[in-house]
């Protein structure tokens, strides 16, 4: 409630975070708009595992937001943002250096591609803003948003 408070009398954007579940993403929305949140002034952030931690329910979970809104859920049918980045980065397989099968390659380039990969993939399950980290990864991830657009 004082969030929600700060945001309508500052004028400023509410981050709705919600851990990855479709029908908490819109209580939480719900509760905002009734305590006189703007809807304009909303972004969902239903959260995401990043690649193989969770991608595939993420990534499911944003596809049924954007598929809810097109269905005509005005509860769903507001920006969604997207933390890849840091969700890539905490875990071991973006860190670990020692210990890891050869296979893996290297490790800042295994990182990047992770992060990369995540990002996109948050993407084309219907994501709008997707903060990165690494700025190779947000390279990597411009060069392929220009490749689906026809760049």
């Amino acid at each position: 409630r004082t969030i929600a408070a700060v945001c309508i009398s500052d004028g400023q954007v509410a981050i709705a975070k919600t851990p990855l579940d479709i029908n908490l993403c819109k209580q939480l929305n719900i509760m905002l708009s009734d305590i006189g949140v703007q809807m304009d002034s909303i972004i969902m952030d239903p959260d995401t595992g990043a690649l193989g931690y969770g991608i595939e329910y993420g990534y499911s979970i944003n596809e049924r937001l954007r598929l809810a809104a097109l269905g005509g859920d005005a509860m769903t049918a507001l920006p969604i943002i997207n933390h890849a980045g840091w969700e890539t980065w905490r875990q071991k397989e973006a860190k670990a250096s020692e210990g890891v099968p050869a296979a893996w390659g290297d490790l800042e380039e295994r990182s990047v591609i992770w992060e990369a990969v995540t990002s996109s993939s948050v993407i084309n399950a219907g994501c709008d803003i997707v903060v990165m980290c690494h700025p190779k990864a947000i390279e990597r991830v411009r060069s392929t948003i220009d490749k689906l657009v026809g760049k």
